[in-house]
């Protein structure tokens, strides 16, 4: 380590300077100099500089020049001192107060590094590595040591004994109790891709995002929903006219209602944030949007009429938890004879209604659609709680070809989706 001589109470000027580091050393810094430039606790450098001043006669050490194995690290910190590389970051001493009363240490946060506890090295990546296995003494610890280079070509075994390369008894119960999970599953829409690829097909799919501009990135990313040709998004969180260049998806045209236009005589709602609906329609579909539907008020939706492959009536609708189911339902059924009186069948109304169809109490908007003779095709669970909050109902089923659940990582809301056909079967 380079440091000064032993802790002292006093004068710190009186404090001789020892370096027990040479040039050309591995080092490993032993705090966190400055997170926000990736100098921290762990981080690897070889010593390239030594900086010196004289104090009274005296060679004085006040810093060191480091070359970071990350080369993005410490930018900030170079520079420091005349004559030196452009990719040398110079540290200086940190300050340590001790339990002793009054003592503090002053020393170069680094110490030799030629090799290290596997403890410490948790989180690291190298290319290479020697790995000593000889003292193992904890489930897991082989593990965390073999696993820190990016090739097998880079990892160099020591003292290899099987028997200590094993994990904690709770964790092997936790597996063998999980169930095996279904690929058909994880992934049906990829399972049926040649029916809902067909020209003659329409794959809908609804998500409630929990905020598009947060999850924009994850919905691009997503390997199933690009497949869809009209995406119907909930829970949107967009506000004003505008639309962030950032929230476009590519070969997709965008439809959108935001909360605080979707309400009149309901402040309480339009005021405060969340809720929206958005749609995204391939761009190759002929599509026209029902911006003004006679008599809806207080909704949050966005209806489309669909030309071409397949003629069809979408509405995706969101309602809150909080908004009555009473209001609801009138404003709901205004537009169910709107979209009925336009003479375009299909009709699909897909959504996140906030009325969860596992629950033994009364589902009153199950029964407006039954009364009207759709059909709700989802019949999973769609949330991670085992709720069925977000339904797909269609006034002609016999036209939807499949139907079902979808997964994703970043919302308590799946994805729920149908194909439909141009023609009935």
């Amino acid at each position: 380590m380079a440091r000064q001589a032993q802790p002292y109470k006093g004068n710190r000027n009186e404090l001789p300077d020892t370096l027990n580091v040479a040039e050309g050393a591995r080092v490993m810094l032993t705090r966190n100099i400055d997170v926000s430039q990736g100098l921290v606790n762990g981080s690897f450098a070889t010593l390239v500089r030594v900086i010196t001043a004289e104090q009274s006669g005296v060679a004085h050490v006040t810093m060191l020049g480091l070359k970071m194995d990350d080369q993005t690290a410490g930018r900030n910190y170079r520079n420091r001192a005349p004559g030196g590389p452009d990719d040398v970051v110079y540290i200086e001493r940190a300050e340590d107060n001790l339990k002793q009363k009054g003592v503090v240490r002053r020393q170069f946060p680094v110490r030799l590094a030629f090799a290290c506890t596997i403890h410490k090295v948790q989180g690291m990546t190298r290319t290479s590595a020697v790995v000593s296995l000889k003292h193992i003494f904890e489930p897991g610890m082989a593990y965390v040591a073999i696993s820190r280079v990016t090739s097998l070509s880079g990892l160099h075994m020591l003292d290899l004994d099987e028997s200590k390369i094993y994990a904690n008894p709770e964790i092997t119960g936790a597996l063998e109790t999980m169930r095996q999970v279904n690929l058909d599953d994880m992934m049906p829409l990829l399972r049926i891709k040649e029916a809902s690829s067909r020209h003659d097909t329409l794959t809908i799919v609804h998500h409630n995002t929990e905020g598009l501009p947060s999850h924009i990135i994850d919905i691009r990313s997503h390997h199933e929903l690009c497949l869809a040709d009209v995406l119907c998004l909930t829970e949107t969180h967009l506000q004003g006219s505008f639309v962030a260049e950032s929230l476009h998806l590519e070969g997709y045209n965008m439809f959108k209602r935001n909360r605080h236009l979707s309400y009149t005589n309901v402040p309480q709602i339009a005021n405060r944030g969340g809720g929206g609906v958005a749609v995204y329609v391939k761009s190759h579909i002929q599509v026209r949007e029902k911006q003004y539907v006679h008599n809806v008020t207080d909704l949050e939706f966005v209806a489309l009429k669909v030309e071409a492959p397949v003629r069809a009536l979408i509405a995706a609708v969101y309602r809150p938890p909080d908004y009555s189911v009473r209001s609801f339902l009138s404003n709901l059924g205004s537009l169910l004879d709107s979209l009925e009186i336009m003479d375009c069948q299909p009709i699909i109304v897909c959504g996140d209604f906030n009325e969860n169809l596992f629950s033994n109490t009364g589902k009153p908007i199950l029964e407006l659609f039954q009364s009207r003779g759709f059909a709700q095709v989802i019949t999973a669970a769609t949330t991670d709680k085992n709720t069925l909050l977000d339904l797909i109902f269609i006034s002609q089923p016999q036209r939807c070809l499949h139907s079902g659940v979808m997964r994703t990582y970043y919302s308590y809301h799946n994805p729920v989706y149908c194909v439909m056909s141009s023609n009935s079967p």
